[in-house]
């Protein structure tokens, strides 16, 4: 059976068992008056309903990839978690609305030794359903299936509550079933808080750090890769997508470049989840000219308030010194000063500090931006930029 086969098993056996235990919980619960329990039934009802959503969600994400849908559809599996996790909450927020009224209200359940008998059933038989689904899931890297299995536990503790709760009320504390339930709720509402979280970085796109560290650390590795610019990566646990955009020396050859890029497509067999990766590479300006701000001492300022810029010449190893003519725009400066460089050869500027526009209008025209922090005189300041 290969893993999405056992996945939608488990999700079909959850909702069996399930449906057993709502009745039983929900029969028990009405005779013997308890809250505590009829919302026990109430939270396996709705497990009723996620399960089968997680089913639903595991087949719909295997669908490959359309015209409308180029990335496939393993999101699909998200949405199914971020419905377990609604269900949840929603779930958490009926039990607290009944508890409190049962509170206030004064009433207290009967203690009968067949609600205490169906509490104590239905808190094994989740145990059972919360591992064999955690341990599938686990196996199949399906997030859905271990939500669900971490809403099953939420049942477990939700039974063995009840039970408690029971006792109290035998004891002569009549709130004590109002008070268990209450503290159900808080804590069936952390989770499903926990799993909506999980659903949502998933739905958003959010970068697993470790993830995208050790995809740069491959990439770098390769003979020919001269950084790594970006690295995006989308989708499940078991189902990932990664951008990377990386940089070659100038001069690649073709072959070269199919060579690289091959070589980081392999990632997929050093990582499984990995089902497709989409290479983006550029080709690595040479640099002719740089340009230094320098102030009327002629120190390396970092700034584009320079009175003016030290410009070099790679290429003849001429050095000359112009006016920042822009020095005091007070509208548009980045842009003027970018494009008065463009018009004196430069294709390299040295700085250390810019805002987002200027750095925008920099690269629109074609000037690489290199950031050195230390100050020093400008050809100390070249070297540490070349």
């Amino acid at each position: 059976m290969d893993d999405v086969s056992e996945a939608i098993k488990a999700g079909k056996i959850s909702v069996i068992a399930n449906i057993i235990l709502t009745i039983i919980k929900g029969v028990a619960g009405i005779f013997a008056n308890s809250t505590a329990l009829i919302a026990d039934a109430l939270h396996s009802l709705i497990d009723i309903a996620s399960s089968a959503a997680v089913w639903i969600g595991i087949k719909i994400a295997e669908i490959p990839p359309d015209k409308e849908h180029p990335y496939g559809h393993f999101k699909a599996e998200s949405l199914a978690e971020l419905g377990v996790g609604l269900a949840i909450i929603v779930t958490s927020l009926f039990i607290m609305y009944d508890a409190v009224n049962e509170l206030i209200s004064g009433k207290s359940p009967e203690f009968e030794i067949y609600a205490l008998l169906a509490a104590l059933f239905s808190a094994i038989v989740n145990e059972g359903l919360a591992r064999y689904k955690i341990n599938i899931g686990m196996k199949t890297k399906s997030s859905s299936l271990i939500a669900e299995g971490k809403h099953s536990r939420t049942d477990v503790i939700a039974s063995f509550a009840v039970v408690i709760g029971f006792i109290l009320v035998y004891f002569g504390y009549w709130w004590a079933d109002a008070v268990v339930a209450m503290g159900i709720s808080v804590l069936i509402f952390e989770i499903g808080g926990e799993i909506i979280k999980n659903a949502v970085d998933v739905l958003m796109d959010r970068v697993d750090p470790e993830l995208a560290f050790k995809i740069t650390s491959y990439v770098e590795g390769i003979r020919g890769v001269e950084s790594v610019e970006f690295v995006g990566v989308r989708g499940t646990w078991r189902n990932k997508i990664v951008e990377v955009h990386f940089t070659i020396s100038p001069g690649a050859s073709a072959e070269e470049i199919e060579a690289i890029t091959k070589r980081i497509e392999n990632i997929k067999k050093e990582i499984p989840e990995i089902k497709e990766v989409i290479p983006v590479v550029r080709v690595i300006k040479k640099i002719t000219k740089v340009a230094i701000p320098v102030d009327e001492n002629g120190n390396y300022t970092g700034d584009l308030n320079a009175p003016f810029f030290e410009i070099f010449d790679l290429k003849t190893g001429d050095e000359i010194k112009i006016e920042n003519k822009y020095k005091d725009a007070e509208r548009r400066k980045g842009f003027l000063i970018a494009e008065f460089l463009r018009n004196n050869g430069v294709d390299c500027i040295v700085i250390s500090k810019i805002g987002e526009g200027a750095k925008s209008h920099f690269k629109n025209m074609g000037i690489v931006i290199k950031t050195i922090e230390e100050k020093g005189k400008p050809r100390e300041i070249l070297e540490k930029a070349i």
